[in-house]
């Protein structure tokens, strides 16, 4: 079963509302150019084709503005799904850090706050496949880079990277045969090189 994590298009960045903005005049660009490239032939790579069977998106403003774009064309409702939310602390400075590349991190207990939060991220795949599983179809979630990036660190059973991820970038996951398979990260190919940030 397929799952789609989309991050959001760009969002404002208003004074005191960071985690919850409407989309800026490029994010409505990017969504505009995600929507446009899944109701055509969209492809992941040069095999396999992107279909959606059920939108689901974070409550955040800036979600639900994207999964409207991608609803639009595809003749789909969105689904608010409240453990798609973004964390409401930066994630970065949670994770392990080391003083070299391969060098044993030790020491360093992981915060309260990140192991609540990546308990999250785990609900939210659990209900994004339990949703694949009922539908028989690929499950496409807009959501926020923090929550796709410890769905990602869930997966791998490591919280020792951090990604970066693109506005509207696609990282897609496929459970089969009993495991996990991260096929995509941060797929970006849809989108023009001006429309591409972070």
């Amino acid at each position: 079963m397929k799952i789609y994590l989309v991050r959001h298009g760009q969002a404002q960045m208003a004074a005191g509302r960071r985690r919850d903005a409407p989309l800026s005049p490029l994010g409505h660009t990017q969504a505009g150019h995600l929507a446009k490239w899944l109701a055509g032939d969209a492809r992941l790579d040069g095999d396999t084709s992107l279909t959606v069977g059920s939108v689901v998106t974070s409550p955040l403003t800036q979600a639900r503005e994207t999964a409207e774009y991608v609803c639009a064309p595809l003749g789909l409702p969105a689904r608010v799904q409240h453990t798609l939310t973004e964390a409401d602390f930066p994630l970065s400075p949670e994770l392990p850090s080391s003083t070299a590349p391969f060098v044993r991190r030790r020491g360093r207990l992981l915060s309260e706050r990140y192991l609540d939060f990546r308990a999250q991220a785990r609900t939210a795949l659990a209900e994004l496949t339990r949703c694949a599983a009922e539908s028989g179809r690929p499950v496409l979630a807009v959501t926020h880079s923090g929550l796709i990036g410890t769905v990602v660190r869930a997966v791998a059973e490591s919280d020792t990277f951090h990604l970066t991820l693109y506005h509207c970038g696609i990282t897609a996951l496929d459970w089969s045969d009993g495991r996990w398979r991260l096929s995509h990260v941060n797929l970006w190919d849809h989108l023009p090189v001006p429309l591409r940030t972070t």
